[in-house]
């Protein structure tokens, strides 16, 4: 997890004074990030500006630093295009767009990057991760860190539809990992959901793994297993595994 100073100030009121430019990381050749002054965005119809308070990296950024995809930017790999990687992060909205409500500046608020294109089939069945538009921005889509600029910079823009309130007592780096749960929890309710009680394995111990783990327990299930991966031999998520294991043995003997 990271924090990124920024420009923008508090005068009087409940106002930011927002600077012109800000500093981002751009995506060169592949594996190549440079520090560049950018203009500030404004925006636009139901869409606010954040200033970004806390960024954590997903695996899915080293992945699209290295190959590109899964990120696309108007139908192409987003190498050499001005484009700013990053999609877990947080921040303070300091600037409104037209006819936004919803929010108010100085509201914390941790972002879903994905805004969908609002106009396609999937969209408008409410699938808009899948979105038939996905990477074309003249089409309206927009997914922060993938095809429309995302949380590597001082600010970023977000549709009011992708972000939710933080309570005061949760930190910044806790609301970067935000959605991370809610991929765990959306994960668990599309199996079928828990009941209390039940048992539940959780394959993997990386980042989502241990938030299945951790959202699995919160809703009741038990014994909560996790098991290891090739990838992660030997790491700590593998020796909490071999205990939470071993202690479920003993208990069936």
């Amino acid at each position: 997890m990271a924090s990124i100073g920024s420009g923008a100030t508090v005068d009087g009121g409940n106002e930011f004074k927002i600077p012109e430019t800000m500093k981002a990381w751009v995506l060169g050749d592949p594996e190549q990030l440079t520090m560049v002054d950018k203009p500030v965005p404004e925006p636009g119809r139901a869409e606010v500006l954040v200033r970004i308070d806390a960024i954590a990296v997903c695996a899915t950024d080293i992945e699209i630093l290295s190959h590109g995809l899964p990120a696309m930017i108007d139908g192409e790999l987003p190498f050499n295009k001005g484009f700013t990687p990053g999609h877990e992060y947080m921040g303070t909205v300091v600037k409104l767009g037209p006819t936004v409500d919803e929010f108010h500046i100085g509201d914390r608020v941790a972002v879903e990057v994905h805004a969908g294109c609002g106009r396609c089939q999937r969209c408008r069945e409410g699938m808009y991760t899948s979105c038939l538009n996905y990477g074309f921005r003249e089409k309206g889509h927009r997914a922060n860190g993938f095809s429309t600029d995302g949380g590597f910079a001082e600010y970023a823009i977000n549709n009011v539809n992708t972000m939710v309130h933080i309570p005061d007592d949760m930190s910044d780096a806790e609301a970067t990992l935000i959605v991370t749960a809610g991929t765990a929890m959306y994960g668990l309710d599309v199996m079928g959901g828990i009941i209390a009680g039940e048992g539940v394995v959780v394959v993997g111990p990386g980042p989502i793994g241990l938030m299945g783990v951790a959202v699995a327990k919160a809703l009741g299930a038990q014994p909560v297993i996790l098991t290891p991966s090739t990838r992660f031999n030997g790491s700590p998520g593998i020796r909490a595994c071999n205990t939470c294991w071993n202690a479920r043995a003993r208990r069936t003997r």
